[in-house]
């Protein structure tokens, strides 16, 4: 193949981000979301496809790059101008990155609080479209002050995208390095610059993720370029931005055991980051009421929210038929035994992370698409692994169907998925890891048959 059906590949992508952008500005509805969504999986696999079988375009690794990135710095461009809807947590990113301008704290001070009427009145579609006004912040520290030093350039929602999009470039530049530090062709990258869930939910929709999954990557590209201590400071930041980034930091304890001071010095970096971050929201003033009531207020609808909140579950509905009331319970012990069994045989974090963040994505009872962007750009770094990357690659494109509530909900009513939507969504996926575990047994066994009597003892 030459280089004329990569730049084909790339223009398809580009018109068809720009069809994207039309569904949200026309409101033109789920199914046209849906439509456009799955159609963009076709020019990913246009470009993939050569790159994954060592083929390639003619063109020198870094052209390749080039077409690359360009198309997907195109194709963000047209969705960072998209209006994001009501129900976006972009407007509450917004809010609590104005709420310290008016002397408020988000961690105390509800949306619905009358101590900020002010900034109410300033900000009237911000306020309007803040979802859960009666919950105070459930982001972090780290998030917060990324929110507060954005929204102090602008309030406009396309600012917020572009910041995030801006750190997603991050991203994107540590799994080229990752790649290239692997053998393999940089632009395999193309299987998340150019996948429309980072598309939809980043530049689109504006997720805070974008933040700590990008800090997630670089402390990766940190562990594995022999910097334990500052792997550890890129993971407690990404754990300061959105709690699930904090996955890294035990990956990178068993390597530093081999040096006399090294778990000791990972653990004062990600300490020391976690307390210099931390700082600005500990003051005096905040604690005022102690310091186990301030935790509490800075945890607070974190915690609601892992009591009661519940959508797109896959596997949770399993594992509350089987313990019922204790299927959270459930959920954590089983991430807990995965996480045990990935440490006790030293799995690497660029393998482990996708693995451990899959689970729990399938297991939580709260499975937002965007969630998912904590696995996909991890698993790209391993074509060798063809059932567990095709089972990633058509859960990112179906995860669109995920997106029926939105669309067919009015605000304010809680959101539910039809049986059919929630099988479009997840059937796909579980039939290829089924029929890759299946192909991988029945190898297994013929293997074994094959085999002389005395090597199976061996």
């Amino acid at each position: 193949m030459n280089w004329r059906w990569l730049a084909a590949a790339g223009v398809l992508h580009v018109l068809l981000a720009g069809a994207l952008s039309l569904v949200f500005i026309r409101d033109l509805g789920w199914e046209a979301h849906a439509a456009v969504s799955l159609s963009l999986l076709a020019p990913l696999l246009l470009a993939a496809l050569p790159l994954l079988r060592g083929s390639g375009f003619g063109l020198s690794a870094r052209g390749v790059l080039l077409v690359v990135v360009g198309a997907g710095v195109l194709s963000r461009a047209l969705l960072v101008a998209v209006p994001p809807s009501p129900e976006a947590d972009i407007h509450r990113m917004i809010w609590e990155g104005r709420v310290p301008s008016v002397g408020g704290d988000p961690y105390r001070h509800a949306p619905d609080d009358p101590e900020l009427a002010e900034l109410a009145a300033a900000l009237p579609e911000t306020h309007a479209g803040v979802n859960y006004w009666k919950l105070p912040a459930i982001y972090p520290p780290f998030a917060q002050l990324f929110f507060r030093v954005v929204t102090a350039v602008s309030v406009h929602p396309a600012v917020m995208k572009a910041a995030l999009v801006v750190v997603e470039g991050l991203l994107v530049a540590a799994l080229v390095l990752l790649l290239r530090r692997r053998g393999l062709p940089a632009g395999i990258v193309v299987l998340y610059a150019w996948n429309p869930l980072p598309l939809t939910e980043i530049a689109g929709g504006g997720h805070v993720d974008a933040l700590g999954v990008a800090l997630l990557g670089l402390g990766i590209l940190a562990a594995e370029s022999a910097r334990p201590a500052a792997a550890a400071c890129l993971a407690a930041l990404s754990g300061l931005s959105k709690i699930a980034g904090g996955v890294l930091l035990p990956f990178l304890l068993l390597p530093a055991r081999r040096e006399a001071r090294g778990p000791l010095r990972v653990l004062l970096a990600a300490l020391g980051t976690t307390a210099l971050v931390a700082a600005p929201f500990l003051t005096p003033a905040l604690l005022d009421r102690g310091l186990g009531a301030r935790l509490g207020e800075m945890t607070g609808s974190l915690w609601f929210f892992a009591r009661h909140w519940r959508f797109n579950e896959s596997g949770f509905l399993l594992l509350e038929t089987v313990f019922g009331e204790y299927g959270r319970f459930a959920v954590l012990a089983s991430v807990v035994a995965l996480l045990a069994v990935l440490l006790h045989r030293r799995v690497g974090p660029a393998l482990a992370v996708p693995l451990l963040a899959g689970a729990v994505f399938l297991l939580s009872p709260v499975a937002h698409p965007w969630y998912f962007l904590w696995t996909l750009p991890f698993m790209v770094l391993h074509p060798g692994r063809r059932v567990l990357l095709a089972a990633t690659l058509a859960l990112s494109g179906t995860l669109v169907f995920a997106y029926w509530a939105p669309w067919n909900i009015p605000p304010g009513e809680p959101w539910f998925l039809p049986w059919p939507i929630r099988l479009a969504e997840f059937l796909p996926a579980g039939l290829i890891l089924a029929g890759g575990g299946a192909l991988a047994l029945v190898r297994r066994l013929r293997r074994v048959r094959l085999e002389p009597p005395e090597m199976r003892h061996r």
